[in-house]
C-alpha cells in the first residue's frame, strides 16, 4: 500500500533562526563546513556544495554583524548544552519538531508551554537528553516517578538539571525572553528571503518527484541502513532544514511512536548524495567516540554484535527498561551503528560492524 508523502514547503523561520544563532554561538561556521565538506565528497559534488554554502554563510556573516553574540540571553540559550548540537534554545522549542501544523507566534508559545506542563504533570513520561532534544517516552510496566526525580535522572551535571527544571517551571518567562531574540534575527535573515526560499524550492522539488516514484522506507533504508520494511506504513512528511544544512533526522521511528513519521533532511541531500554517512566529520567523530563510550550504549552494541536481538530481550539481558533501549537505539541509528530488521512483527537489532569499523579507522586516521 503506497502511504502519503506531504513535502513541507513552508520555512519555519523559528527553528531555522535557532540553528542559525546556535552555529554562530559555537563557532560552527558555514566557511569551516565547507572546506571540511570539500575534502571529504568526490568532485562531482563540490559545485553543489560550494553554491549552497556560500550562500549561507553570506547570511551568517551578515546576522554576526547585528547580534551581540557575547550578550547574556545569547550565551544562555545558544550555546552548546550537555551534548553536541543541543542548546536550551532547542530543548524549549522542542515540541514543535515533533508537529507538522503552522501557527501563529501566540499559538506556538501556548503549545509549546502546554508540552511542558504535560512533561512536569505526567509522571509516566520518562526524561533522557539526546543530541538534539530533551526526549519523552513512556516507562515501561505503567511506572510512575515523580518529577523531581524523572529530572535528578537525566544523566548531566547538577547545575544543568537546574536549568532544565527552571526552563520546565517557568516556561512562559523564557519563551518571553527567547522569542525576541528569535524575531530580531528573523527580521534580518529575511532580507535574504529569495536565496532562502530558492533553496527550499529546489530541495522540496527534488522530494515531491523522487516520491511520484518511491516508497518512503526505501529512502529510510539509503539514509539509515534500516530495512525498508521493518517499520509500519504511515504518513510521511518531509521537511527540508536550510540552517541544518548536513543532517538528516528522523522522528516517529519507533514502530509505537505516533501516526506519521517525519523525516528532516538538509537541503545537501538527494537520494544518493549522503555527505553525513559515507564520510565522518570531526563532529561526528566526537559524537561516534562519545557513543562508545557511553556504558548502556557499549554494552547494547556487545550484547548484540554476533547476533540479532529485540528491544525487550536486550533490555532484560542489560537490567535496562525498553524506553532506555529505545532512546539509546535512536542514537545509535542517527550514526549508523546498528542494522534494523522487521521479523514476525517484531524489530531485531544488530551491531553494523562496518560501520564501527569505519568510525574507528577515520579517528586513526585523524589522530595518527
Amino acid at each position: 500500500m503506497m502511504a502519503e508523502y506531504t513535502v513541507i514547503r513552508d520555512i519555519d523561520y523559528y527553528k531555522e533562526s535557532i540553528e542559525l544563532l546556535y552555529r554562530i554561538t559555537n563557532n560552527n561556521s558555514y566557511e569551516n563546513l565547507k572546506l571540511d565538506m570539500l575534502k571529504r565528497l568526490e568532485e562531482r559534488e563540490h559545485a553543489k556544495v560550494i553554491e549552497q554554502l556560500d550562500k549561507l554563510s553570506k547570511i551568517e556573516e551578515d546576522i554576526k554583524r547585528e547580534i551581540d553574540i557575547t550578550h547574556m540571553d545569547i550565551q544562555f540559550y545558544f550555546r552548546r548544552f550537555v551534548t553536541e548540537d543541543l542548546c536550551i534554545a532547542k530543548i524549549l522549542y522542542q515540541s514543535m519538531i515533533h508537529t507538522v501544523f503552522q501557527s501563529d507566534t501566540k499559538a506556538i508559545k501556548n503549545y509549546i508551554k502546554q508540552s511542558f506542563q504535560n512533561i512536569k504533570n505526567d509522571n509516566t513520561l520518562q526524561l533522557s537528553l539526546e543530541n538534539y532534544e530533551m526526549a519523552v517516552s513512556k516507562f515501561e510496566n505503567n511506572q510512575v516517578m515523580p518529577y523531581t526525580d524523572r529530572i535528578g535522572n537525566l544523566e548531566c551535571e547538577a547545575a544543568q538539571k537546574w536549568q532544565i527544571l527552571d526552563l520546565i517551571e517557568h516556561s512562559d518567562e523564557h519563551l518571553d525572553r527567547l522569542f525576541p531574540i528569535l524575531e530580531h534575527t528573523i527580521s534580518k535573515m529575511k532580507k535574504f528571503e529569495n536565496i532562502l526560499e530558492e533553496l527550499k524550492k529546489e530541495s522540496c522539488d527534488y522530494w515531491e518527484e523522487y516520491f511520484k516514484k518511491n516508497e518512503f522506507m526505501k529512502l529510510i533504508n539509503i539514509f539509515f541502513n534500516i530495512k525498508e520494511d521493518s517499520f509500519p506504513t504511515k504518513p510521511a512528511y518531509i521537511r527540508p532544514q536550510i540552517m541544518n544544512y548536513n543532517k538528516v533526522l528522523l522522528y516517529g521511528n519507533d514502530e509505537n511512536a505516533g501516526d506519521y513519521h517525519i523525516l528532516d533532511v538538509g537541503i545537501t541531500f538527494d537520494c544518493e548524495f549522503r555527505a553525513t554517512k559515507n564520510t565522518l566529520t570531526k563532529e561526528q567523530l566526537c559524537t561516534g567516540l562519545k557513543m562508545l563510550s557511553d556504558p548502556s550504549k557499549f554494552e547494547i552494541l556487545r550484547f548484540i554484535k554476533d547476533k540479532r536481538a529485540y528491544g525487550q530481550e536486550i533490555a532484560s539481558e542489560l537490567n535496562l527498561t525498553t524506553a532506555t533501549i529505545s532512546h539509546h537505539m535512536n542514537a545509535l541509528i542517527t550514526l549508523g551503528l546498528i542494522n534494523l530488521e522487521k521479523v514476525d512483527n517484531r524489530i531485531y537489532y544488530q551491531t553494523n560492524k562496518e560501520a564501527i569499523y569505519i568510525l574507528l579507522e577515520e579517528v586513526k586516521q585523524t589522530l595518527f
